[in-house]
């Protein structure tokens, strides 16, 4: 008994350190899978690479092997992944997808231009489901092959290989009138039969499920910045709120669509302007299931998920952000929102309709943030394709009164204010009355603190506002939201619960009526509807085309356009 327990007690270091060990592979596959699955295939490349050794005894070297040699593929770079599949088939003979090896091998093989090797793979896969793969990969390079002399010789290789039989047979009609290969010709075709077009592009057979649009529920993934490890519930402004908020409004909706008879899970997801997150997200099980995507709200967890969402074929929408970069080329993910050069556009063709004159000259100032300084980028790239001249174009916290260039006697047709500092918009009417200026102006409305200010401001000026935010509180169905909310909440909804609401509820609707064809039913016609904000449009683009421009008439802004 003592010399169990003293050899226990000398082996307990190697047990733990072994153990130590896997756990840390084990970490680092996942990870390097992540990134794989997020289109991260360079940085998936390099940390596949240090698990790719076969002494290691770990169980993921022959997945880590295959995955590299599938990154490489994806990077256009055979010749790291011929080496690596050689390695894998070599290390590990009976591994239970060895027959996707052998396919991708194939495929590095015949990428690299090594065509004769390539065929040779395709003969060890017995998967009758991956052999309807081969034929396709076969006849997408063969058919590429102008070498006739060259694809004579592979087909005196394999006789019995339809495939590149007829792919002989194509390249012979077109490239030789010698009776000696007509005659060849025409023997291939007595056997296989008449040539047909080459076959469809193709890839490696590990892809995610399609997903099945006809299960009767939709599985909704809801990527925000919850920061729940730094809530302090006792905290009256929580840095996060607008994400709380957000969340509560597509509860809710998901509460209305069931009445509706339409079905949605709801998993949500605290993810921040870390990378990392993203890949903890899709590492987890049940996102394999999800059919579409809210969030994230970063740029660079934007990215990585919509790689993602891209190549699983799910479908995305971004509630906050309007850079059209996230949308551009994503054909399955949308703005919430308008992006900035929308409101740029449908900002410069109202103001068109103000002026009878023809004066061309425009004024733009602009706030201190990004947002403030992009959208005004994008009006003055309008306003100088349309004609105009921009005489002042400047920072809001500049001394306005004495660096403005506008004046009595250098006025504009208009002047247009993106800021999100909400004294901004007063600093600049002030500018303007002090210089004697009186011209139509478009100010976004996140340059105003409606709290604090009265009407006045806006008395007997011709004074608009750009307000992709706008709730018309008189509408009956805003008016029903903010009684329930009350009801349920003890406290009056924000912005960014109605837009939580707005979103899910026009999102739900859609994807019940078009499931997999969602993007050719959101660009059918505008929707209005019931929705507590001003609707949505994505008749001409993928992100949302209704900017809302209003008034105050009386106590209540309303819409002009």
């Amino acid at each position: 008994m003592k010399t169990t327990a003293w050899l226990f007690l000398v082996f307990l270091p190697y047990f733990l350190s072994a153990q130590l060990f896997e756990n840390s592979a084990e970490r680092d596959y996942r990870n390097a899978h992540a990134r794989y699955k997020t289109g991260q295939f360079e940085a998936a490349m390099a940390a596949f690479a240090p698990l790719t050794d076969g002494k290691s005894g770990s169980s993921n070297v022959p997945f880590a092997q295959y995955f590299y040699a599938l990154c490489a593929t994806k990077l256009s770079r055979p010749t790291e992944a011929r080496t690596m599949l050689k390695q894998l088939i070599e290390q590990f003979p009976s591994w239970k997808n060895i027959d996707e090896a052998y396919y991708l091998l194939a495929d590095a093989c015949f990428k690299g231009n090594r065509h004769e090797e390539a065929v040779e793979y395709t003969l060890n896969i017995g998967d009758s489901s991956i052999k309807k793969d081969v034929e396709n990969l076969k006849r997408l390079y063969i058919n590429q092959l102008n070498d006739l002399e060259r694809l004579k010789s592979i087909q005196r290789e394999y006789p019995s290989d339809r495939a590149i039989g007829l792919a002989l047979v194509n390249l012979i009609q077109k490239s030789s009138n010698d009776k000696v290969d007509l005659a060849l010709s025409d023997a291939i075709t007595n056997r296989f039969g008449v040539a047909t077009a080459p076959g469809p592009t193709a890839s490696a057979p590990i892809k995610r499920p399609a997903s099945n649009w006809q299960k009767g529920y939709f599985n909704v993934a809801v990527m925000l910045p919850f920061r729940l490890k730094n809530i302090d519930p006792a905290a009256r402004n929580r840095n996060n709120q607008f994400a709380l908020d957000l969340y509560e409004g597509i509860k809710l909706a998901k509460a209305k669509l069931q009445t509706e008879n339409i079905i949605v899970n709801l998993f949500a997801y605290d993810v921040g302007p870390n990378a990392d997150d993203i890949i903890d997200v899709v590492n987890n099980s049940n996102f394999d299931q999800t059919d579409f995507v809210i969030g994230p709200l970063y740029n660079e967890s934007s990215k990585l998920a919509s790689l993602h969402a891209e190549e699983n074929k799910i479908f995305m929408v971004h509630p906050t952000g309007m850079n059209v970069d996230l949308v551009a080329s994503h054909p399955n993910s949308f703005l919430f929102k308008p992006s900035f050069e929308t409101q740029a556009a449908k900002a410069l063709a109202f103001a068109a309709t103000l002026s009878t004159t023809n004066n061309r000259k425009v004024a733009i100032y602009y706030g201190a943030s990004k947002k403030d300084s992009t959208l005004a980028a994008s009006y003055q790239n309008v306003v100088k394709e349309a004609g105009y001249q921009v005489i002042d174009y400047r920072k809001t916290r500049e001394k306005l009164d004495s660096a403005a260039a506008i004046g009595a006697y250098n006025k504009p047709a208009h002047v247009f204010v993106s800021s999100s500092n909400d004294t901004d918009g007063q600093k600049v009417l002030a500018m303007m009355a002090r210089k004697r200026v009186d011209v139509p102006t478009l100010i976004t409305a996140s340059a105003f603190d409606f709290q604090r200010i009265s009407s006045g401001v806006f008395a007997e000026r011709e004074v608009y506002l750009l307000d992709p935010d706008y709730i018309n509180t008189s509408r009956q169905a805003v008016r029903d939201f903010q009684a329930s909310y009350m009801a349920k909440r003890n406290i009056i909804p924000s912005v960014y619960a109605m837009a939580g609401y707005d979103l899910m509820l026009f999102y739900g609707r859609m994807l019940q009526r078009y499931k997999e064809r969602l993007k050719a039913g959101l660009a059918a016609r505008k929707y209005e509807d019931d929705y507590l904000l001003s609707g949505f449009d994505y008749t001409k683009s993928s992100d949302n085309q209704v900017v809302p421009i209003v008034r105050l008439d009386g106590q209540h802004f309303v819409p002009v356009r």
